[in-house]
């Protein structure tokens, strides 16, 4: 290997050997920076491994070292990452510091964990101060709660000032962020806003969409909006709506969602659900595809697709018994008499799931210890079963030793993998354990794909992916496997479902699967409308042709 192949660096300056240098980036990482470059509000959907950190933090560094044309931050004006929490901690600093350009940036991490040392001080300090001898137990907590809620507030808005030229934030701080900065009446200092992960910003009535958009709403606040995602409408079209919208403030999908709704879709009377029109996927995606760009790894580099292999179990008889009878009836008596019932169809999934992992939760509602005291709600987890845990058991030996990234969703899973896998870690809130799994330090690296399914680098870790449950939510499941399955990796990905066969789990694997088979063809035709709008921008002006101008030449026949 050439001593500057950037793959090899890539693996080195991820164990601190080394540090890259710009002129290492992958060229398709080069591309992905000038798409970002030249389109001030844009979307880039970039498969996961593909690098879109360093693509968008060299746009970044460009901005604050005046390198783009026309374009420079005034003093005091910063940029700002939103990311889900374990990406803006731990992805993007560490992306900062593994490239030598990216390293000569101030940047600052807008986040106060629980744990943190002057959390701690803050609280003796509390103690020692303002705590008196004779207040009861009950009071003193409640003194110290509020001590300990003054002491992050301080330490978050300290955060938010700190001059550093780049600022990471967790996604769900970012109403936070806007209410401090409205609240101070000096302005709006983030100038340019990359948003990684943006289907996290999928849903319009969020407070988190809501704080962003009125940002984004005022003119003047932002002058560059890029959202970055792998699934942008893994659950959907519906969900492209909010994400386009903080990019042209609703010029092409419209101002509000009902505009959308009415335009694009058709309301099943039934369901009640919007339903694509027939013409609308076209329509929609003519309209961003001047702000969009798709790519995909395949198109860029040379990687074997995962390996999925389906481990089936089997209920016995009498326990497929009573599935089938929760499964017809929505209710069914336990061998301890306990009754549980399903009072919704919601409910009665989530319940046919959580028999299929082996257990059922019943919730009751039970009085206090005092007589005064109010009902509360008391859950109760009943074993069904431990077919999946046998199951993962066999896997784990299979395996001999290598390690294996193990996702899980209810929370009694939780507490039964404790249990039976004594070895096993969970990944923490910020990531801490990341460098240790990515040496090979963690035999069994367990996560919930809610929480740790975007953006970790993990690829250095193992190759073994296993779904004790499986999720609903082709993005989380995406997003999951897309841990390992990602540039760097040197093995063939494995995935294993744990399925038990006769059941919802079943249902869950196909419905993956359809959906998986639409966003492809959203890919697929989106980067066709863009080759289009490409071509066609060559032969006429691009000032000249409006929105809707442009969607029907890209729509016409003599087009297409």
């Amino acid at each position: 290997m050439s001593h500057r192949d950037p793959f090899l660096y890539d693996i080195l300056a991820r164990f601190d050997e080394v540090k890259l240098k710009r002129d290492q980036m992958h060229g398709y990482q080069g591309t992905a920076y000038e798409f970002l470059r030249d389109n001030p509000f844009s979307g880039l959907f970039i498969d996961m491994g593909l690098g879109k950190t360093v693509s968008a933090g060299t746009l970044i560094s460009d901005l604050v070292h005046g390198l783009l044309d026309g374009e420079e931050l005034k003093d005091g004006e910063k940029v700002l990452v939103i990311g889900p929490l374990r990406v803006a901690t731990a992805t993007w600093p560490n992306e900062f510091d593994k490239w030598e350009h990216l390293a000569s940036m101030n940047y600052n991490v807008v986040h106060v964990d629980d744990d943190d040392p002057r959390l701690k001080k803050a609280y003796k300090d509390g103690m020692a101060d303002g705590l008196s001898r004779q207040m009861f137990t009950s009071e003193r907590e409640k003194h110290a709660r509020a001590w300990m809620a003054g002491c992050k507030e301080k330490l978050r808005q300290e955060a938010a000032l700190n001059k550093a030229q780049v600022h990471f934030i967790s996604r769900d701080w970012i109403e936070w962020l806007v209410q401090f900065y409205l609240k101070r009446g000096k302005g709006w200092p983030y100038r340019c806003i990359i948003i990684d992960e943006s289907s996290g910003f999928k849903d319009h009535n969020s407070n988190r969409f809501k704080a962003l958009q009125s940002v984004v709403d005022y003119p003047g606040n932002v002058t560059r909006c890029h959202i970055l995602t792998a699934t942008p409408a893994a659950e959907g079209y519906m969900s492209l709506f909010a994400q386009i919208y903080l990019l042209d403030k609703g010029d092409r999908l419209g101002k509000e969602l009902s505009i959308y709704q009415r335009k694009y879709f058709t309301e099943n009377k039934y369901t009640r659900k919007w339903e694509l029109r027939p013409d609308g996927e076209k329509d929609i995606l003519a309209r961003i595809s001047d702000i969009c760009m798709v790519m995909k790894r395949e198109d860029y580099l040379p990687m074997v697709p995962p390996r999925y292999i389906e481990r089936p179990v089997h209920m016995t008889e009498e326990q497929m018994a009573l599935y089938r009878k929760m499964e017809k009836d929505m209710v069914v008596t336990l061998a301890d008499g306990t009754e549980v019932v399903a009072e919704s169809a919601a409910a009665l999934s989530a319940k046919l799931l959580q028999m299929a992992s082996g257990v059922l939760y019943n919730t009751t509602m039970e009085p206090g210890l005092e007589e005064e005291d109010d009902h509360a709600k008391v859950l109760k987890i009943h074993r069904i079963h431990d077919h999946k845990i046998d199951m993962l058991k066999q896997i784990v030996e299979e395996a001999q030793g290598k390690p294996i990234l193990l996702g899980y969703h209810h929370r009694s899973s939780k507490e039964r993998l404790k249990k039976h896998f004594p070895n096993l870690v969970f990944m923490d809130k910020t990531g801490k354990c990341i460098k240790k799994w990515n040496k090979g330090q963690i035999p069994i690296l367990a996560m919930h794909p809610a929480s740790g399914g975007h953006g970790l680098n993990l690829q250095d870790g193992g190759h073994i992916v296993v779904f004790f449950d499986i999720p609903w939510s082709l993005e989380l499941y995406q997003q999951f496997v897309g841990r390992l399955d990602r540039q760097g990796q040197l093995e063939r990905v494995t995935v294993f479902h744990i399925v038990c066969k006769g059941t919802l789990d079943e249902a869950v694997i196909e419905a993956l699967t359809a959906k998986d088979d639409a966003q492809m063809l959203l890919f697929s035709i989106l980067r066709k409308m863009r080759r289009k709008l490409m071509k066609l921008l060559k032969t006429a002006s691009a000032k000249t042709l409006d929105i809707d101008t442009r969607v029907e030449a890209l729509l016409a026949d003599e087009v297409l």
